[in-house]
């Protein structure tokens, strides 16, 4: 059933670009018919990011290759914070335009309302934005026989499909496995956390001799800051304690955060000198002294607020 689906897709997509064939193969309008590289070559990849980034400010990976005209595919993976998870495939003008100058069918595209000037670039991206990697790596061979098929008119689109198979072991290679995570075609890095990039020709001829970096952007913290929603009494029920709201307001330049991302721990005191008490993420419900530390993560960091309070013992009731 994929291979006739595969055929199929590809058959439309030929058909297609059989009115666009003689230009893109001719070579006349240019780079599309030729390969991305002639000669083998000595390549260098430098991955650059902003510096001293935080969450909030404009923030901007960029590639340099050399020679300038070296092709390639930069794959950068979020690893850690809230951007771990995030995955991004950051392509060069050249090979956007390649693929943007290669129509397929209106059909093919998943938006009925956006169909004019469909293309292989957009349809790349409909296949990818905000899935799970492990789609991708479940249609690369749908996605990569279609190529491989077009091609017969581009020859050019040889090193992209190559390309495309390198990024993606880059991608198992670094990502833990059963991790959610969302990938993207040219989209920058936004969320707070530490990245990896590493970037591949789509010469098989050139001889890599560089393309990772490793980034970091900041949560922001200035102008942010956090306060109980509702004060604790000095001592309360159980059932009060069921009722209550324990949670924490975060506030960013003013404006309270909506689902801010806020880690609670509550200790309850015991133990030798009162030490070495329970530790846990849920509020209590059993009477004892607990103390809640509140810690805010994510986008975001603010100073660390924490309270003491008690949840009464049961009153005994009155003998009959």
């Amino acid at each position: 059933m994929l291979k006739k689906r595969i055929a199929a897709l590809a058959l439309a997509a030929v058909m297609a670009c059989t009115s666009a064939a003689p230009a893109l193969a001719a070579g006349t309008s240019a780079p599309a018919a030729q390969p991305l590289a002639e000669e083998n070559a000595l390549v260098a990849i430098r991955i650059e990011a902003t510096d001293n980034a935080v969450y909030g400010q404009p923030f901007e990976v960029s590639i340099r290759a050399t020679p300038e005209d070296t092709q390639y595919i930069a794959v950068v993976l979020g690893v850690s914070g809230q951007a771990k998870g995030f995955v991004t495939l950051l392509l060069p003008e050249k090979v956007r335009i390649l693929l943007e100058l290669i129509p397929l069918p209106a059909s093919m595209s998943a938006d009925p309302a956006n169909t004019r000037d469909f293309n292989l670039y957009r349809y790349l991206k409909q296949l990818i934005d905000g899935n799970d990697v492990s789609v991708l790596i479940r249609v690369a061979e749908e996605l990569t026989s279609l190529m491989e098929i077009l091609q017969y008119y581009v020859p050019a689109l040889q090193d992209i499909v190559t390309g495309m198979r390198s990024a993606l072991t880059l991608i198992r290679r670094y990502l833990p496995e059963d991790l959610v995570t969302h990938i993207y075609v040219d989209e920058q890095p936004v969320d707070a956390g530490n990245y990896v990039a590493g970037a591949v020709t789509l010469s098989r001829d050139d001889v890599n001799t560089g393309g990772f970096a490793f980034f970091k952007i900041a949560p922001k913290s200035a102008g942010v800051r956090q306060y109980w929603s509702q004060q604790t009494p000095a001592s309360m029920t159980v059932e009060a304690a069921r009722n209550f709201d324990f949670s924490a307001v975060v506030e960013v330049d003013g404006a309270v955060l909506q689902d801010p991302v806020v880690t609670y721990t509550y200790k309850k005191k015991g133990g030798l000198l009162g030490l070495g008490g329970a530790t846990s993420t849920e509020p209590p419900t059993e009477p004892g002294e607990y103390t809640q530390t509140a810690v805010v993560g994510g986008n975001y960091s603010a100073q660390n607020i924490s309270r003491t309070f008690v949840i009464a013992e049961p009153a005994l009731l009155p003998a009959s």
